[in-house]
């Protein structure tokens, strides 16, 4: 018997999907389902047994109705996040590859990181002008094209050092953890150009990731 119960609840389990509600028309009749998708006008169904209906969204409760729209909101954001994710870094990493070899503004480092922020419609989510998003921790995540970096007083075993503050662009992940870096005003060079570097041999300092979103 418990076996049998077991195997009941596993497919009980398995035939779950998403919420289950009791929704009620203007003339009190009830049906137990999942919406699964939700217009202006109407709403889809499914039963726990798979039956499908379409309900006219005016005949729905007025509980269920701001439920259905609730979900619609839900639904939209969540696409619209998504779609988010990928446009910016796109945008970010496009605007970089278009100013290779030349100077952004005054050429210093932070101007390309800030000029293209501009140029993508940004917004930092404070008033640092050095924090450009959400901090990424860099050891257990992976970073990807159009997060900005910043370094403060960086050292690494190579031999190279940055200022108090450098800025530059993550064009590409590289491989075992290094990264293909944007920038201007490296060694000398105040153009965008791009070079590899592996936050791995980071000796003294800080490096900061940060991902705009």
């Amino acid at each position: 018997m418990r076996i049998v119960a077991l195997l009941l609840l596993m497919a009980s389990l398995l035939c779950k999907g998403g919420e289950m509600r009791t929704f009620t028309d203007v003339e009190g009749r009830k049906i137990t389902a999942e919406l699964t998708e939700a217009r202006a006008d109407s709403v889809s169904i499914r039963r726990k047994d798979g039956r499908k209906f379409e309900l006219e969204m005016a005949k729905l409760s007025a509980d269920d109705q701001k439920y259905a729209r609730d979900w619609i909101a839900k639904r939209d954001a969540e696409a619209a996040a998504k779609k988010r994710a990928v446009d910016i870094p796109a945008k970010l990493l496009a605007y970089c590859q278009a100013k290779m070899d030349q100077q952004v503004g005054n050429g210093e480092c932070w101007t390309l990181a800030d000029e293209a922020f501009k140029a993508c419609g940004l917004k930092r989510p404070g008033n640092h002008l050095r924090v450009w998003g959400r901090l990424v921790n860099y050891k257990k995540e992976p970073v990807q094209a159009g997060d900005i970096v910043e370094f403060r007083s960086a050292k690494f075993s190579d031999g190279s050092y940055t200022g108090p503050e450098h800025t530059a662009v993550i064009t590409k992940p590289g491989k075992r953890g290094k990264f293909i870096l944007a920038e201007q005003n490296w060694s000398g060079i105040k153009k965008v150009h791009e070079r590899e570097m592996d936050p791995g041999n980071l000796t003294a300092g800080e490096l900061m990731i940060y991902r705009p979103e």
